[in-house]
């Protein structure tokens, strides 16, 4: 009994080493995953290294870090794009500044820049017009509210008097508000035909920002504004000049391919620039002229897409029914410049690109709740069919969030834009997040190398689906709603329950002055209930400057409510 009992020990002893030899080995990373995690792990170092001094766009660091990816793409053996090797230039706007040449004349009154009138953002850089000017009063047309400024006026080919205002004030609750935008109502204005466009407004708390966006992007017409009230000239003769300086520093995508004799081409892309040292706007460090080295956004998706580039080039028959380009974009933090600029130059027929993937921001798996974040899945029926087929271990990715808007703040939006099926990974929103702090400590490597392998097995069975279907989604961020205020939060984009988590409070913003706190989950905002992102976008689309508000948040099982100044 005694040596049956010491065999009966031995084998549950040899059960219980063998049990905790295959856990320990299921919460590991396998041997192609550690491979792929100390690749990572050289990519992002470099990438999120100081000499890179953030990547900002068109400066030495960002060219730094085209020159790395051009590089590592040449030793993978991906083909070049062009003459230019890897790289895609682009001129990137740094400065755009109104010039004395500007003038301005209502009548036989001449006017003063910057006192009495200015150019706005969406101002052609160049331009001139005289003639008569039609007053349409709010320069709104809209049959659903009953109301149209546009049915007794010939504006084609003429300059249009717009009120800055809208009826009845620009309150939260104004059924007007979609028609608050500068640029819509400018752009309106143009699709009937209109050369120039001119707001006004004697209101001072009212006087749009004469500050001049970065954008070579306009509205191809003169836009201006003037501090004085026009609503008494009907029909005046007005003479205009704009003159504005744009200065510019260049920029570059870097571009390789994977041909595999397919008609159809597929996009595989994550930007390489960031906000070098926040100068250009974006940094929510708490002091200026701190570099922004961007681990997490976006060297970890860059690293991913050259891990991604060398799993396809070597599996080249895996992933054959199918053309591939690999694209590092550049200038994404000033508005998706770079993949705008890509799309442009493409040569051949949009619908000849299958589908496009996006990572951004996928280096901080949490350890925890272990979300992968999918967005843009209603772009294509296919990415949910190929998420059913695509198996992953729980103990990696726990949990898979998704989201159906082909719209983002992203890459893909450029591509879903244009018409092609665009996703985008993502592993959720930290308290890094544009900060100084964002660097590759905070980096999850065998998580990365996870989500890195992840979309290696998505891109296999997409490989199977042919030509893919494109479908519009519901864009509810997109739309009219312009934000004149913020609440000074970061949002938790991987939280799924009822409401708004808060994942980070910015110092001596509205939302920490209210007492505001990071985890707190946003219930409701001036009686309108948060039960979603797309709710608290349109809450806070309605607020203006000035506005306080009630603010009813759940903290742990407690419901509070704060009042909230913008």
């Amino acid at each position: 009994m005694e040596i049956l009992s010491n065999k009966i020990k031995s084998v549950g002893l040899a059960l219980l080493l063998v049990g905790i030899s295959f856990s320990s080995f299921a919460q590991k990373a396998r041997f192609k995953e550690k491979k792929i995690a100390r690749n990572l792990d050289k990519h992002i170092r470099y990438l999120a290294s100081d000499e890179l001094e953030g990547r900002g766009t068109g400066s030495a660091g960002e060219q730094l870090s085209a020159k790395y990816v051009a590089e590592q793409f040449e030793k993978i053996g991906l083909s070049p794009d062009s003459k230019n090797g890897y790289y895609q230039y682009m001129d990137i706007p740094t400065l755009r500044i109104a010039q004395t040449n500007c003038n301005l004349m209502i009548g036989k009154e001449a006017l003063t820049l910057f006192s009495d009138y200015y150019p706005l953002s969406p101002s052609s850089n160049n331009g001139s017009y005289i003639g008569v000017a039609i007053n349409v009063n709010y320069g709104i047309s809209d049959g659903g509210l009953n109301w149209d400024d546009y049915e007794n006026a010939t504006v084609k080919d003429k300059a249009v008097l717009i009120k800055v205002e809208l009826p009845g004030g620009d309150h939260p609750h104004s059924k007007y508000k979609a028609w608050s935008g500068i640029e819509f109502r400018a752009n309106y204005a143009k699709s009937k035909g209109a050369k120039a466009v001119i707001f006004y407004t004697d209101n001072r708390d009212n006087f749009p920002s004469g500050e001049l966006a970065k954008s070579h992007r306009n509205l191809g017409i003169p836009v201006f504004f003037v501090a004085k009230d026009l609503s008494e000239k009907k029909s005046p003769i007005i003479q205009l000049n704009t003159d504005i300086l744009i200065l510019s520093s260049q920029a570059s995508n870097v571009v390789g391919h994977i041909d595999n004799g397919s008609k159809y081409t597929v996009v595989i892309g994550a930007h390489h620039d960031h906000l070098g040292y926040g100068e250009n706007g974006g940094s929510l460090a708490e002091k200026d002229g701190q570099i922004h080295n961007g681990a997490d956004d976006n060297a970890s998706g860059v690293a991913a897409l050259i891990e991604l580039a060398k799993i396809l080039k070597k599996k080249q028959k895996r992933y054959s029914n199918n053309n591939y380009v690999f694209v590092a974009f550049t200038a994404e933090e000033l508005g998706l410049l770079g993949s705008k600029h890509f799309i442009k130059m493409i040569d051949v027929p949009l619908d000849l690109y299958n589908y496009m993937i996006n990572m951004d921001m996928i280096g901080h798996l949490d350890s925890t709740q272990k979300t992968l974040v999918i967005n843009g899945v209603g772009t294509s029926p296919a990415w949910k069919t190929v998420q059913e087929e695509v198996n992953y271990s729980s103990k990696k990715i726990a949990k898979i969030k998704t989201t159906e808007s082909g719209i983002g703040s992203s890459d893909h939006s450029s591509f879903y834009l244009e018409g092609i099926p665009a996703v985008h990974f993502f592993t959720g929103q930290h308290e890094f997040y544009h900060r100084p702090t964002d660097d590759v400590e905070i980096i999850n490597l065998n998580g990365t190398a996870f989500v890195t392998s992840y979309i290696s097995r998505w891109l296999c069975e997409m490989d199977k689906q042919g030509k893919v279907e494109f479908t519009k989604t519901k864009d509810e961020s997109q739309g009219r709603m312009s934000f004149k205020v913020t609440l000074g939060v970061m949002p938790d984009y991987v939280y799924d329950g009822e409401g708004m988590r808060i994942d980070g409070v910015k110092e001596g913003k509205p939302a920490q002055l209210a007492g505001i706190q990071k985890g707190d989950v946003v219930m409701s905002m001036n009686g309108i209930a948060i039960t979603n992102m797309q709710d608290y976008m349109k809450s806070l689309g309605k607020l203006n400057p000035g506005d306080k508000i009630p603010v009813i948040i759940r903290r742990n099982d407690e419901v509070i409510e704060l009042q909230v100044q913008f």
